[in-house]
């Protein structure tokens, strides 16, 4: 199965949301209505930006928030990129049940061999439902690839990543929980800060969090951090 990189998906997300856009409508998130009765939980692993990089973020949320002040938008403490969907949110998820131990020996063998790696972000794209700033990383596909081929050797792949096999670096920061007012505007806006440069960091810790669909930082518990080596003569 051929697998979309990264720029591929972000375009056909854009031009889907540029459809949606054009026709004067978006598509509205329905549990943002009734968060209190929304159980969907998961496990996953993810990164944080670097501090530069989440002030440029939180200043372009705020211009965001200028055009469309009535959307859910991130916190700057819930702001993420996911390495990997260990256990996609999904309701009455159990963490009881889950194989947390196993989980996290086979996250501590992988990431002791990791070194830290860089990821830049550049530009806004969006889908008919939400906003997400863009970023490359080919060393964190290839960290991906080592956590997936740990899981599989330790018999732990046959829930992560059921929704979609992750290739993109990108970090959701606006989700639609109504139709914005001048959707001409902010759609003018997103078109216009398509390539904006929001910079680069050098990832050096990795958390293992159990947390909601929408990473809430109230909802959201480490339940373990993987600092990356920076012994450069061994790792990936």
């Amino acid at each position: 199965m051929t697998t979309e990189n990264a720029q591929t998906v972000y375009d056909r997300l854009w031009d889907a949301a540029r459809a949606t856009f054009s026709v004067g409508h978006v598509r509205t998130d329905p549990h943002l209505l009734n968060r209190a009765a929304d159980d969907r939980r998961g496990l996953t692993l993810i990164i944080r930006p670097g501090p530069v990089v989440l002030e440029r973020i939180t200043a372009l949320i705020d211009e965001l928030r200028a055009l469309a002040p009535d959307q859910y938008f991130y916190r700057p403490d819930e702001i993420h990129i996911t390495l990997l969907a260990v256990i996609s949110s999904a309701p009455g998820f159990d963490l009881d049940g889950a194989p947390l131990d196993a989980f996290r020996a086979a996250f501590a063998d992988v990431f002791a061999r990791t070194r830290p790696f860089p990821v830049h972000l550049v530009g806004i794209s969006a889908s008919p439902d939400s906003v997400l700033i863009t970023g490359q990383s080919d060393a964190l596909n290839a960290v991906r690839d080592a956590v997936r081929q740990a899981l599989a050797a330790a018999g732990l792949d046959d829930r992560a990543e059921q929704r979609y096999r992750s290739v993109t670096a990108h970090s959701t920061v606006l989700r639609f929980r109504s139709q914005p007012a001048n959707l001409p505007a902010l759609a003018h806006f997103l078109d216009s800060a398509r390539l904006r440069d929001l910079g680069a960091w050098d990832v050096d810790c990795i958390e293992f969090v159990f947390n909601d669909w929408y990473m809430s930082h109230d909802v959201v518990r480490v339940l373990a951090s993987y600092p990356l080596r920076k012994d450069e003569r061994h790792g990936l």
